[in-house]
């Protein structure tokens, strides 16, 4: 009857966890309808944007080229070899399938390549889940901020952009001069493309390029301000868009991604709970007929 007490003991532990997890469950169900909406919201001004600035830096030509040519700091095109800082987006919170480490796996394979090509690879991270994967293979942080939510979104997408555009102009964008200087910036990020799929995605930041293929022969409109002037505003401004949109799709796939674990892992403690229960009940028949078996045997035995 001890293997019975187990058993037992097993079912009302797995029926617990099975609470938790559905809890969780229908907690990022609640959630995941605000996280969607805003990231799906978002998206129409952040891809606007993106086509104006792009067609701003299309009409440049090659006047990105070079520190004398660049019409702006943040166009600026390095040459050879130098430092590339990744802009590391993760959660603060685990329990949410592989949505942190499929993100860890690919920025992994993409600091080997930079690595093989001869660059320097620094991180800014963003999520603890991030910071601490990194921290065990001894990789350089330079900066780390905690995971943003929708409250604080636009706060941390604005001091984050404010710190890359130092690195990547020395001091001449942004504020913060202490952060080591970078010829490139990348972030990292989960797209969020439905809620059960999450694609992991590496996108370079500065310098800053159109995402958009703009048709050469398209007449550029009559600027007002001038060119020059709509890059110095719109450029910076362009830079946080992108962040926000990466923190947007991180925060809805976060959720969705953790939807889905807590989904699958009540389904498998439902299972696990039937199997138990099946094999508790065979345990239990067995030792009952063997209690009776011994019971006639003994009494057959009197009779004799």
């Amino acid at each position: 009857m001890a293997n019975l007490k187990e058993i037992r003991s097993r079912i009302t532990t797995v029926k617990n966890t099975r609470k938790i997890t559905s809890a969780m469950s229908r907690i990022a169900a609640a959630r995941l309808v605000k996280a969607q909406q805003a990231a799906m919201g978002a998206r129409p001004y952040g891809e606007r944007l993106d086509q104006v600035v792009g067609s701003l830096v299309a009409s440049l030509g090659g006047e990105s080229e070079g520190e004398e040519g660049a019409a702006h700091p943040l166009l600026l095109k390095r040459s050879g070899n130098g430092r590339v800082v990744i802009v590391h987006i993760t959660a603060d919170r685990g329990l949410a399938g592989g949505f942190n480490a499929n993100i860890n796996r690919a920025v992994v394979n993409f600091i080997r390549k930079e690595r093989e090509a001869g660059n320097d690879v620094v991180l800014l991270t963003v999520g603890k889940k991030g910071r601490s994967f990194f921290q065990h293979s001894n990789q350089r942080i330079v900066r780390h901020h905690d995971a943003p939510t929708l409250a604080d979104l636009v706060v941390k997408a604005k001091a984050i952009a404010s710190e890359v555009m130092a690195m990547f102009t020395g001091g001449k964008e942004g504020g913060d001069t202490d952060l080591p200087q970078v010829d490139r910036v990348y972030f990292a990020y989960n797209y969020f493309k439905n809620v059960l799929t999450q694609q992991p995605r590496i996108e370079q930041l500065l310098p800053f390029e159109s995402r958009e293929i703009v048709n050469d022969e398209r007449v550029l409109p009559v600027l007002e301000p001038g060119r020059d002037a709509l890059l110095g505003h719109l450029l910076p401004i362009a830079v946080e868009s992108r962040l926000q949109q990466a923190f947007f799709n991180s925060i809805a796939g976060e959720i969705a991604a953790r939807r889905t674990a807590m989904d699958s892992a009540s389904d498998n403690a439902t299972q696990l709970i039937r199997e138990l229960t099946l094999f508790y009940n065979r345990e239990r028949q067995a030792a009952i007929t063997k209690e009776l078996m011994e019971i006639i045997g003994g009494a057959e035995a009197l009779k004799g």
